[in-house]
């Protein structure tokens, strides 16, 4: 049974609405009910079966421990790609794609290193030993890779699962997605390709209003659990013994 609330939900915000009609895909027909002052209008029935779909696949996902890699590079996205990132305690990419971060991920890994280390270099002043042109030169070279490399900078390996905001826009990144088998997960305008990635939610990819809600409609499946001390479920405290009651402390070990 649909889910009306959130049917009226994706009206108000405008999920509803796609490219103008010469600009579209043929394998998006099925999701598109019509056309409405020259703009393809997306079936928000069969929009809330897919975004339902996509939580459930993205919850079993993060129940498993998998490091999830949001994608979004086109202006309207930049913002919530970051924030839902940051929120849920994963990766983001939201200024430009670099070739190869997926297929290349060794290379990539010696970039994000050596962008960490001209920040901690920074931090610890380090730079301050430099000449006034080598200072400058690495402080330029640090701008340049904290743009393409900021939202990663922690990542050790490949990531598990990606979401990415307009497939259309983002096929290099869905493309070395497939290449290594990685699941992915996209909005995808009317003008989308449904055979790029491994499921998909059709959806308005133009609209900031539009990106921000669907992603935070997906939110609480990608939230993944902060490590804490002593492991999953913390340090655990031993209770202190009844007065006058005594303790065999014989089995323990020292």
């Amino acid at each position: 049974m649909a889910n009306t609330a959130l049917i009226k939900d994706m009206l108000d915000h405008a999920v509803h609405i796609g490219h103008k009609r010469q600009f579209w895909s043929a394998k998006m027909r099925d999701y598109i009910y019509g056309i409405q002052n020259n703009i393809h209008v997306f079936d928000l029935y069969k929009t809330e079966a897919r975004i339902t779909e996509v939580k459930k696949a993205l919850e079993d996902a993060t129940s498993k421990g998998k490091v999830v890699l949001f994608v979004g590079t086109k202006l309207q996205a930049r913002d919530a790609i970051r924030a839902v990132a940051e929120e849920t305690g994963n990766y983001y990419i939201n200024t430009k794609w670099v070739p190869g971060l997926l297929t290349n991920f060794p290379t990539i890994k010696k970039r994000i290193a050596a962008y960490n280390q001209i920040e901690k270099d920074l931090e610890t002043g380090a730079l301050e030993m430099l000449t006034k042109k080598e200072k400058a030169s690495k402080l330029k070279e640090l701008e340049k890779l904290r743009k393409a490399y900021e939202g990663i900078k922690d990542i050790k390996k490949t990531p598990d699962v990606l979401i990415v905001v307009d497939g259309h826009y983002e096929s290099l990144a869905l493309e070395e997605a497939k290449t290594l088998k990685i699941p992915s997960y996209t909005l995808l305008g009317s003008t989308g390709d449904i055979d790029h990635c491994t499921d998909f939610i059709p959806c308005n990819v133009n609209s900031i209003k539009s990106i921000k809600f669907v992603l935070d409609y997906l939110k609480s499946a990608v939230k993944r659990a902060k490590k804490t001390e002593g492991g999953a479920m913390g340090r655990t405290e031993k209770l202190a013994p009844k007065a006058g009651t005594e303790v065999d402390t014989s089995s323990e070990a020292e």
